[in-house]
């Protein structure tokens, strides 16, 4: 059975709606796998957009290699934070903010000391570190000696959270515990740089001033990264505490001290780069806050990311399903780059729109459509194709393939135009010859007749010996079928002189032919045994009255058709009424006509 172009796109859309559901499910299980592939595209597109403005005012005072040099091993001495701190303090820093724990005494002079640094500057917060249960909630508190907790302005945690594959794309924000609320270092700048000290939590955001920030239900945010190592302004801690920065060049900064020395191991991974410090991760959170241009993943970007999965897979099937593989492959080629394009544009945006879903969605809709073009449509076409392009113009042949549903197999009922062409005393001519003679002469004869059946679109029923039985209306409906049908015979006519110059110029006996034209209701199909012999051909009682007024055509010397033909063609044609006749096994008389030339004659 071959399924009507209608049917198959409803099947399609079928197909392109179960697709997208089953993307959907694989989307909300956040499978591990696809979610990892999605998170380096996200990384993608950080490199891809390159570095952004970012915040001069935040600068880095560097525990690097030159410092560990000059100061000797790390850990130091904390007589070396206190100078850094006297002296950011008398530079007129904004603040400054150790990414750098405490958790251990010295001796009760250098930490006093360095407490009273801490109190006097009134601009320093000293970094915490939480240790979390598998719920995922903070278990225990790893801070800073008492007398160093007590002289700071803030406490900070400083924990990273890595997604599983090592990468820092998210921070918390703020961490409960034991009833207190513990911002982040990186927050703790923002708030030190915006000169506000209050925070309001709201459902899935934070108010801070006048910025809201979008956060999760775990205070967690997107980190929109400004570049890549380097970004910011970084002195070596030896040249502050040693005097070679000026405090002109720290005056009104928010200065973060954090290790960047390889050996002493604050390495994190971003997706600029899997060698970036912990403290620089800090910075790029700290300025995100402060621009406020934060990347979201939130209600918005998931409706944008299941409208992309449904409506893609859906338009994907319809094109191609419509489309023959070398014309829809590329257009669908194109759209997923398109769709790509549109989820970059969406990152400059802030939002962090999925690419790996909308395009898997493509892939598996593509594919499943693809193979169901090729077992109902394609496979059909060639079936069509090898049916019927032996016996139909390539016009008709196209027009099927289109609609396949006009090449139903097996018989249906259809008026048709039926036309029979003979050759005059062939069988005697044939008894005088030799068969390799009469078969080259009737070879000659029916190449150009047939060149002519599918000049005008008919359809070659069958060689019948000499005799040649074509139609017209089927397999495609031909609503000008009998005009086809006689401009064929005039044309065959004037071809069959042609010839018979030809044979006389050769010395040969010429040949005539008789036609007759018929239009009625037949049955039309493929008949015969399947898989065995089959042929599509037409038959009733109307292929057998086109058969009897071609003998009749012999006589008269002149194409017959019958009054039903006529009817369809009498304002283009020339006919002479020839009365009644009735057909051998029938009883009921009907007209027939001798068919003398055309009217008006078009090329």
């Amino acid at each position: 059975m071959i399924m009507s172009p209608k049917g198959l796109r409803h099947i399609t859309v079928l197909l392109g709606l179960l697709t997208a559901t089953f993307m959907v499910v694989l989307y909300y299980m956040q499978v591990g796998f696809l979610e990892g592939f999605e998170a380096r595209t996200y990384d993608m597109r950080f490199k891809a957009r390159g570095p952004i403005e970012h915040n001069s005012d935040f600068i880095i005072i560097a525990i690097d290699a030159k410092s560990v040099a000059e100061l000797g091993r790390f850990p130091w001495s904390r007589e070396f934070y206190r100078e850094l701190i006297d002296f950011a303090s008398k530079a007129g820093a904004k603040a400054v903010l150790f990414d750098v724990l405490f958790p251990e005494e010295e001796s009760p002079e250098v930490d006093g000391k360095l407490a009273a640094a801490i109190k006097d500057s009134g601009i320093t917060t000293l970094a915490s570190a939480f240790e979390f249960s598998e719920d995922g909630s903070a278990a225990s508190i790893i801070d800073n000696i008492p007398v160093l907790a007590g002289s700071a302005k803030n406490t900070a945690h400083i924990n990273a959270f890595p997604d599983e594959d090592g990468v820092i794309r998210w921070t918390r924000l703020i961490v409960p515990y034991e009833g207190k609320l513990y911002p982040s270092l990186a927050f703790t700048a923002a708030m030190e740089a915006m000169g506000i000290d209050e925070i309001k939590i709201r459902d899935y955001g934070i108010v801070l001033g006048s910025k809201a920030i979008p956060a999760d239900r775990d205070i967690g945010m997107l980190i929109n990264y400004r570049g890549p190592p380097g970004t910011y302004k970084s002195f070596s801690f030896s040249d502050v505490i040693k005097g070679r920065i000026s405090h002109e060049q720290l005056k009104d900064k928010v200065i973060f001290v954090g290790a960047t020395a390889i050996d002493i191991y604050d390495m994190r991974i971003t997706p600029f780069s899997s060698n970036s410090t912990g403290v620089e991760v800090n910075v790029n959170i700290a300025d995100n806050i402060l621009r406020g241009d934060f990347m979201q993943r939130g209600g918005i970007e998931v409706l944008i990311d299941l409208l992309s999965i449904v409506v893609m897979g859906i338009v994907i099937s319809l094109i191609t399903v419509r489309l023959r593989a070398f014309a829809s492959f590329p257009l669908v080629l194109v759209l997923a780059a398109g769709y790509i394009f549109f989820s970059c544009l969406m990152f400059l945006a802030g939002r962090w729109v999925s690419m790996v879903y909308p395009i898997l969605s493509v892939v598996l809709s593509y594919s499943v459509t693809a193979y169901l073009r090729y077992f109902y449509l394609d496979r059909k076409v060639k079936e069509i194709r090898s049916m019927f392009s032996s016996y139909v113009s390539k016009k008709v042949v196209d027009e099927l393939v289109k609609d396949p549903e006009q090449a139903k197999i097996g018989g249906v009922s259809r008026v048709v135009t039926i036309m029979f062409a003979d050759i005059k005393n062939y069988a005697t001519y044939s008894e005088k010859r030799k068969p390799q003679d009469v078969v080259k002469k009737l070879n000659d004869y029916l190449a150009v007749m047939v060149d002519v059946v599918i000049e005008y679109d008919g359809t070659l029923d069958k060689f019948m010996g000499d005799g040649i039985l074509a139609f017209w209306g089927a397999p495609v409906e031909q609503k000008d079928q009998a005009e086809l049908a006689v401009r064929c015979t005039m044309k065959m006519i004037k071809r069959i002189e042609g010839l018979r110059r030809k044979w006389v110029s050769e010395e040969t006996e010429p040949l005539s032919i008789g036609i007759g034209i018929n239009t009625g209701e037949v049955i039309v199909g493929n008949i015969g045994a399947n898989g065995k012999k089959m042929e599509y051909t037409v038959i009733g009682d109307n292929v057998n009255r086109t058969y009897r007024i071609q003998n009749k055509s012999r006589e008269i010397n002149c194409t017959v058709i019958t009054e039903s033909f006529y009817e369809r063609v009498k304002d283009i044609v020339v006919a002479e009424p020839l009365g009644a006749v009735i057909v051998r096994g029938k009883n009921i008389p009907f007209n027939i006509y001798a068919l003398r030339g055309m009217r008006n004659v078009r090329p």
